[in-house]
């Protein structure tokens, strides 16, 4: 069962301290985590979890479902029952493959499932343990059982379990081709969700913030240290916050001051045009965001690192009257990020650090000037 001690207080699981520390490239990830927490709210699992014992790890009544992600990026190349035993190391080890991996260092307890995540229709024998989700899965040919025990031979595994008695609890879950698809699929399983909280359906750029919201969440937990378990009612307040600090509304009905992005740069004096523009550019950038991997990905969230220290800096010198408050802080930000060397040596385009600088204004309280 998933402990339920204070996650400062847990000790740091060998999965958790090797990659929470340094993640890179999860993004697909981080939108199936969020799927697996809307079955939750559905009533699916009692918890779940993430960078833990594996990828995500959901428990239902006490029962452990371990689930592993792994995306194909490359056409025409599909997963297949050969490919998830195969070793990824010389040595040729099955404790290394996709499914080694899955089976081996957790308990296995009675009501245990693992769910290998993939993002592409794999080849006939390893669909044959493919479900939907939510649902249970077919049977599995013997030919194909002993084809992957087989392959899988040599594996230790805990508890008294033998390499079976995994494979005949072993799913494979075929999720969206790419991270558009996932999110489509999220924005829809969340609408609902909003909906009950406001009493009335969302808009579809009121859904895309709270999902930005939810996956800040996602993000921020699985680069903890330790693993958090969130239970139903965590995940619920969770899109309650969400909902509240996209829309300013509240459950009880009532609302919030809630300032847009074209409220904040009112005090710089930009003209509700180009406030508009900056605004739009701005949700184009947090979907090109949201959909890019490694690198890349890695490299937009130091940029924003980056542009959110300079707004700091502008913010200190406009408060010691170095800065004039208004256009004159607004156009010394501007010059601060058009001469970053990030942009100067084209790493990053203006647009998109300028997009990013309109994110980190519509998240802050920093207006350019303190408010009255």
């Amino acid at each position: 069962m998933p402990s339920q001690a204070n996650p400062a207080e847990r000790d740091v699981s060998p999965k958790a301290d090797r990659e929470g520390r340094s993640r890179r490239g999860f993004a697909y990830q981080d939108v199936v985590t969020l799927l697996d927490c809307l079955d939750m709210l559905d009533g699916q699992w009692t918890s779940v979890s993430w960078e833990d014992l594996e990828d995500i790890l959901c428990y239902r009544d006490g029962k452990p479902n371990y689930r592993q992600v792994k995306t194909i990026e490359e056409a025409g190349i599909r997963h297949s029952v050969a490919s998830v035993c195969r070793a990824e190391t010389a040595q040729k080890t099955a404790e290394t493959s996709y499914l080694g991996k899955l089976f081996l260092g957790k308990p296995l307890p009675e009501g245990t499932r693992f769910t290998l995540v993939i993002n592409e229709m794999p080849q006939r024998e390893l669909h044959e343990f493919a479900v939907e989700r939510g649902h249970p899965r077919g049977s599995v040919s013997e030919s194909t059982r002993n084809d992957v025990i087989t392959r899988l031979d040599g594996l230790q595994l805990p508890d008294g379990r033998d390499i079976a008695w995994c494979v005949d609890r072993l799913d494979v879950l075929v999720a969206g081709r790419t991270i558009e698809d996932v999110e489509r699929e999220a924005l829809h399983r969340l609408a609902p969700h909003v909906a009950k909280l406001l009493g009335t359906g969302a808009m579809y750029e009121e859904l895309e913030e709270v999902m930005t919201w939810l996956m800040k969440v996602v993000e921020r937990s699985a680069r903890a240290l330790r693993p958090q378990d969130f239970s139903f009612e965590d995940f619920q307040a969770v899109v309650e916050t969400s909902v509240r600090k996209a829309t300013g509304r509240r459950r009880d009905g009532s609302t919030e001051p809630l300032m847009t992005l074209r409220e904040k740069l009112r005090p710089a004096e930009v003209s509700e045009a180009e406030a508009e523009s900056l605004h739009d550019a701005m949700l184009a950038f947090r979907r090109r965001r949201r959909a890019s991997i490694g690198a890349k990905r890695q490299q937009l969230d130091d940029l924003a690192d980056d542009i959110h220290s300079l707004c700091t800096v502008t913010m200190v010198e406009r408060r010691s009257g170095l800065i004039a408050p208004g256009p004159d802080a607004y156009q010394a930000t501007v010059l601060k990020i058009a001469n970053m060397p990030q942009v100067t040596d084209r790493t990053h385009n203006l647009i998109d650090a300028l997009a990013t600088l309109s994110d980190i204004t519509a998240r802050c309280l920093n207006r350019y000037a303190d408010a009255s």
